[in-house]
C-alpha cells in the first residue's frame, strides 16, 4: 500500500506559510533596496574583470546550495510534521491449542490410564506453544493444573501423578485385594501401609470428597468441570480440546448435576472438541490378576476407615457403593460396559471429537498427532489494519538538507574569516544550526509514549508471585487489615496492571511450593491468591526468607526454557522477618534471570499482633504477652540488592493514599508494561504507542522558515 498522511492538512498550511515567507522577505528587500541602494556608473569593465566573475559564480553556487539545502530541508520537515505512515493488515494466527487432559481417577478406570499418563508425560515434550492444563475428577473434579505452556511444570505434574497411580495399584493389590479389614495388615507391612496413605491422601482429599453422600465416578460432572477450567471461554476464540480418558462407569448415589451428554452438549455449545479414550478393555485383570471379587476399592475408603482408628471392623478395606458392591468391581466386558463405551462415544463425536479405546496399538502419541493434523486445518486467522508511522525517508531527506546548509554555511564563513563580517549574523547562523541538530538528534531517537486509550497485553512477559505465607504476615500492621491482606490487594493490581501476562505463584513458609505454574489462567491464579491461608499451627517452624530460593530457581529456569523474546518479573511478597535462626542467603545467582519486579516489605518496625485462625492472638510463651511481628526492612533490601529489583515500603505506600498510580508498585509496573512488546490497538486501527518526533520537525520548520526569510531579504544568514 501507498504512503499515507495522518495530518495532510499540514502539507496545505505548510506550503502557503512557505509562500507568504517567500513573498514578504522578497518584498521587504526591493524596499530595503530602494532606499539604501547606491547606483554607481561604468561598471562594465569591472564585471568584465576575471575576480569579479569568478567571485559571481561563486556567489551563485553558494546561493543554489544554500537554497537547494533550504528548499529540501523545508519539504522534509514539512512531510514529516504531516507524519507519513503506510496501511499493513496485521495477521494474528490462532495455531495455538489449549488442551486439557481430563482424567477419571475412579478405582475402575486408573490401571488403563497409568499407562496413557506415563506416555502424554514424554510426548508433552513434542508441544510447540500450545498450553496444556490437567483436571481430574472421581466425585468431584479438580483442577490440577492450570493451562500453562511450562511444560517442564506439567511433566512434573504428570509425574507425580503417574506415581499416585502406581501407589493406586500397589494399595488395591497389596492391600484391599488382599485383606477384609485394615486391623487384617500385618505388623510387617503397616509402615508401607501408612506411607501409601500419605501418598493416595493428596489426591484422593479432593476428588473423593463427599462421596459418602454422592457417590463415586460423576464423568459427566467432570467433564463439565473441566469444559469451565479454559480461561477466557466465552471471551476469546481460540481452539479448545479437551482429551477425556474415563471408563464412563458411574458409581452414584443421587442425581448428578450434568450428565455426561448435557456436558457433551455444553461443549459443543462452546466449540470445545473432546476426543474420548475408553481405557476399559482388559483393565481389570491388567490391575490385579488374583483379584478378589467386591473387594476392588479406591484408596480413599481406607484411608477414612485408617483415620477413624477402625471404629467399624466388618469394613472391608474397600469402599462400598449404594449396592454393597466395591466400586468397579462389575465386569468391565459385559453388557454394561457395551453401554457405556456407546454412550461415551456418541457424546464426544456429538463435539466433532473422536473416540478411541484403548490397546497395545495406541499411544498418547498417535492421539495428539491427530489432534494436530485436523486442528491444523482450522486453524483461523484474526486481522487488524495498523497505520504504522515511516518517517525515515523524509528524515533522511532532513538530513541532506541540513548537511547542505551546514557544509555551506561552514565553507561561507571559513573563506571570508572567522573574524570577519557581521558577528550577530555569525551568532544567528550558529544558534539556528544548533536548534535544526538537537532537533535532528531527538527526532532520530523517535521518542514515545504510551497512548492512554492503548491497552498493552503484555503476553511476552512471565511474572513470578512469591508470597511470604509464614504465620507474621497475618500480623494486624497494614491498614486496618493484616499484611496479608496487603499482600492480596497488591497482586490483584498487578495482575490487572499486566493483562495478558503468565503468572506464576509460589508460596513459602516451612517450606515453599509452586502453587501454579506460569498459566495465563486469572481466574485459577486469582483463586490461590484469594486461599491463602496461614501454616498449620503445629507445624511452623518460623520464617526465613531462604525458604523461597529452590522453588523461585526452579521457576525461572522453566522459564529461561521457553522461546522467544520473553522477559521474566519477580515480585516478591514479604515481612524478612527471620526466626528460624537461619541467616539470609545471597540471591545474587538468580539476577541473570529475572529483567525487573520489586521486592515489596510489609509491617512496620513497631510490630503488630498476629492473629491466628481459631486460636485468637498468638501470645508470647515466656512473658505470657502478645507476640509482636516487626518488619525487617534491611533483610528486604538486602534481597532486592541481590536480584536487581527494586524495594518497596509497602505498608508505607498503603498510608501515602495515593493510589496505584501514585504509588512506588504503580511506577514498576509503569515500567515494566514497557517490557512487553506486544500492545494491543485500542480502536482497532492505531499502535499502542504514540510517536513525539512531528513536534520537532514542526520546530525544524520553523527555523527554516527563519532561515528562508533571511537568505531571501539579505542573501545570506551568516
Amino acid at each position: 500500500m501507498g504512503v499515507n498522511y495522518r495530518y495532510p492538512g499540514t502539507l496545505l498550511i505548510g506550503g502557503i506559510l512557505i509562500a507568504l515567507v517567500c513573498l514578504i522577505a522578497w518584498t521587504m528587500k526591493k524596499r530595503h533596496r530602494r532606499k539604501a541602494g547606491l547606483r554607481a556608473a561604468n561598471t562594465g569593465r569591472l564585471k568584465a574583470h576575471p575576480l569579479y566573475k569568478r567571485k559571481l559564480f561563486e556567489a551563485r553556487v553558494f546561493r543554489i546550495l544554500t537554497m537547494t539545502g533550504i528548499l529540501l530541508s523545508l519539504i522534509a520537515a514539512l512531510f514529516l510534521t504531516a507524519r507519513p505512515y503506510k496501511e499493513e493488515m496485521r495477521k494474528d494466527t490462532v495455531s495455538r491449542r489449549d488442551i486439557f487432559l481430563c482424567i477419571d481417577l475412579s478405582s475402575s478406570n486408573y490401571a488403563g490410564v497409568r499407562d496413557l499418563v506415563e506416555e502424554f508425560g514424554r510426548t508433552v515434550e513434542g508441544l510447540d506453544g500450545d498450553r496444556i492444563g490437567i483436571s481430574v475428577f472421581n466425585t468431584s473434579s479438580v483442577r490440577y493444573v492450570p493451562v500453562t505452556d511450562d511444560y517442564d511444570f506439567v511433566q512434573g505434574r504428570l509425574k507425580e501423578l503417574a506415581e499416585y497411580l502406581e501407589a493406586e495399584q500397589e494399595f488395591t493389590v497389596s492391600y484391599v485385594n488382599k485383606y477384609d479389614s485394615v486391623y487384617d495388615i500385618p505388623e510387617s507391612e503397616r509402615a508401607r501401609y501408612q506411607e501409601l496413605n500419605r501418598i493416595l491422601a493428596s489426591f484422593d482429599q479432593g476428588i473423593t470428597a463427599g462421596y459418602e453422600v454422592k457417590g463415586t465416578s460423576a464423568v459427566g460432572e467432570g467433564l463439565a468441570s473441566c469444559l469451565f477450567s479454559f480461561p477466557e471461554l466465552t471471551k476469546e476464540d481460540r481452539t479448545r480440546i479437551i482429551i477425556f480418558l474415563t471408563d464412563n462407569k458411574e458409581e452414584l448415589l443421587d442425581e448428578p448435576l450434568a450428565t455426561l451428554e448435557e456436558a457433551a452438549q455444553m461443549c459443543k455449545s462452546d466449540k470445545v472438541t473432546v476426543f474420548g479414550i475408553y481405557p476399559g478393555s482388559g483393565n481389570t485383570a491388567q490391575r490385579d490378576q488374583g483379584e478378589k471379587d467386591g473387594s476392588n476399592a479406591g484408596s480413599g475408603a481406607v484411608s477414612q476407615a485408617d483415620a477413624a482408628g477402625g471404629q467399624d471392623q466388618t469394613d472391608s478395606a474397600g469402599k462400598k457403593d449404594s449396592s454393597g458392591n466395591t466400586e468397579g468391581a462389575g465386569d468391565p466386558e459385559g453388557a454394561g460396559s457395551a453401554d457405556e463405551k456407546a454412550r461415551m462415544k456418541a457424546a464426544v463425536e456429538l463435539t466433532g471429537g473422536s473416540f478411541y479405546e484403548s490397546g497395545s496399538s495406541l499411544t498418547a502419541e498417535d492421539i495428539l498427532e491427530q489432534i494436530a493434523s485436523r486442528e491444523k486445518q482450522n486453524t483461523k486467522t484474526r486481522t487488524a489494519s495498523i497505520d504504522r508511522d515511516t518517517p525515515f525517508f523524509w528524515f533522511c531527506v532532513l538530513i541532506a538538507g541540513f548537511v547542505i546548509l551546514l557544509a555551506v554555511t561552514a565553507f561561507f564563513v571559513l573563506r571570508r574569516g572567522i573574524r570577519k563580517g557581521q558577528l550577530p549574523r555569525k551568532l544567528t547562523a550558529a544558534v539556528l544550526l544548533a536548534a535544526m541538530a538537537a532537533s535532528l538528534v531527538v527526532i532520530g531517537i523517535r521518542p514515545m509514549y504510551l497512548s492512554p486509550s492503548a491497552e498493552i497485553m503484555t503476553g511476552n512477559l512471565d511474572v513470578a508471585l512469591v508470597v511470604d505465607t509464614t504465620i507474621s504476615m497475618w500480623a494486624q500492621d497494614h491498614g486496618s487489615g493484616t499484611r496479608m491482606d496487603g499482600v492480596k490487594k497488591d497482586i490483584h493490581a498487578i495482575m490487572n496492571a499486566l493483562p495478558g501476562s503468565s503468572f506464576s505463584l509460589i508460596r513459602f513458609d516451612n517450606g515453599a511450593e509452586i502453587l501454579t505454574p506460569f498459566t495465563q489462567d486469572i481466574e485459577a491464579v486469582s483463586d490461590m491468591v484469594d486461599e491463602l491461608d496461614p501454616p498449620a499451627y503445629s507445624t511452623a517452624r518460623g520464617s526465613s526468607l531462604n525458604t523461597a530460593f529452590e522453588a523461585l530457581d526452579a521457576t525461572l529456569q522453566s522459564a529461561g526454557r521457553k522461546a522467544g523474546n520473553r522477559r521474566t518479573v519477580v515480585f516478591v511478597f514479604s515481612d524478612g522477618e527471620t526466626t528460624d535462626g537461619s541467616k539470609l542467603r545471597s540471591f545474587h545467582e538468580l539476577q541473570s534471570m529475572i529483567s525487573e519486579g520489586a521486592v515489596l516489605g510489609y509491617g512496620t518496625k513497631d510490630g503488630g499482633r498476629m492473629e491466628y485462625p481459631g486460636r485468637g492472638f498468638i501470645k508470647n510463651n515466656s512473658t505470657g504477652e502478645y507476640a509482636l511481628s516487626c518488619m525487617d526492612a534491611e533483610s528486604l533490601q538486602k534481597m532486592a540488592d541481590d536480584l536487581d529489583l527494586t524495594y518497596i515500603d509497602a505498608t508505607d505506600d498503603y498510608f501515602s493514599h495515593k493510589g496505584l498510580n501514585g504509588s512506588s508498585l504503580g511506577t514498576r509496573l509503569y515500567s515494566i508494561r514497557l517490557l512487553s512488546k506486544n500492545v494491543a490497538f485500542s480502536d482497532g486501527d492505531r499502535d499502542g504507542y504514540e510517536d513525539t518526533y512531528f513536534y520537532f520537525s514542526g520546530f525544524v520548520e520553523l527555523l527554516l522558515l527563519i532561515w528562508l526569510y533571511l537568505t531571501i531579504y539579505r542573501g545570506g544568514v551568516a
